[in-house]
């Protein structure tokens, strides 16, 4: 089997696509000369003319226009099949999540697990909805809830405590150090609303009266709470990180489980997943440090 060099016919389709010298050499990175020369080479390796130079302007022979409609369809194969070889080599993970855990947990961490594991390719969905997994072609997802799904695996990683947290400023501000000076914060809620609960379990006198803005989304209201709009209810794993920083405060001691836990949740009849066991794996050993 006699074939011209690859490159010689990927400089000639070039050319014919887009009618230049210039910008086939600009698209393959070589100079213009280079891609003249690789043009003779390929001429003289089929012992026939592919390009009239009679003309000032780029122009095919008949038999350039022929091989032409052979080649590019040939280079389009090739070069889809490469990229399906390359798709078929990698390590992927599909990860759906709520809104809130990516933003505030799963995002800061996930630099760590891609240290840890260089070669997977992890795709993060977020959404408030409780998808179908296999629908929606997941490997796994974070759901918060009691860990009661039709047709997946759910595994607990951690259970929440909440607790009243605000920004050091909000604080100074209104003069708030102990759980006694709530009085004079604005409360600000998310759709998972649990001051009732807790409120009834502080039994302040007087109770705080003031609501603020309602969040639909738990990092958001913690997000609220940072820039200096009132009180949050802090979800312990989502606030730990700012609790850190100092971006927020706790005030007070008491705190109140979460009707919600954090699980891992895989499609109950999946093929075995090593990426899903590795990715498991690494969110265990996270879940295992305290909040």
């Amino acid at each position: 089997m006699s074939l011209p060099p690859l490159h010689t016919l990927r400089a000639f389709e070039a050319i014919g696509r887009l009618g230049s010298f210039t910008l086939a050499a600009r698209e393959l990175h070589l100079t213009h000369s280079a891609v003249s020369h690789q043009m003779r080479a390929l001429e003289s390796s089929l012992q026939t003319t592919l390009i009239d130079r009679s003309r000032r302007e780029v122009a095919l022979t008949p038999q350039g226009r022929q091989f032409l409609a052979t080649v590019r369809p040939l280079l389009q194969q090739l070069s889809s099949a490469a990229e399906a070889l390359r798709q078929a080599g990698r390590r992927r993970l599909r990860i759906n999540v709520l809104p809130s855990f990516a933003a505030r947990w799963l995002l800061p961490r996930l630099g760590d697990f891609f240290l840890r594991h260089p070669d997977i390719e992890v795709e993060v969905a977020a959404t408030q909805a409780v998808v179908d997994l296999h629908a929606a072609g997941a490997h796994l997802a974070i759901r918060t809830g009691r860990g009661q799904w039709a047709g997946v695996h759910s595994e607990l990683l951690f259970e929440e405590d909440l607790f009243p947290v605000a920004s050091p400023a909000y604080l100074r501000e209104h003069g708030i150090a102990t759980l006694a000076d709530l009085g004079r914060a604005t409360l600000l809620r998310d759709d998972d609303n649990d001051w009732d609960a807790w409120l009834h379990i502080s039994a302040l006198d007087p109770a705080p009266a003031s609501f603020g803005a309602v969040y639909r989304d738990s990092a958001l209201v913690l997000q609220a709470a940072e820039s200096g709009q009132g009180v949050a209810l802090a979800r312990s794993w989502l606030a730990r990180d700012a609790l850190r920083t100092g971006q927020l405060r706790r005030i007070g001691e008491l705190a109140i489980p979460s009707p919600a836990s954090y699980f891992l949740v895989t499609p109950r009849e999946a093929p075995v997943n090593p990426e899903v066991g590795e990715f498991a794996a690494w969110i265990r050993g996270c879940a295992a440090t305290p909040a």
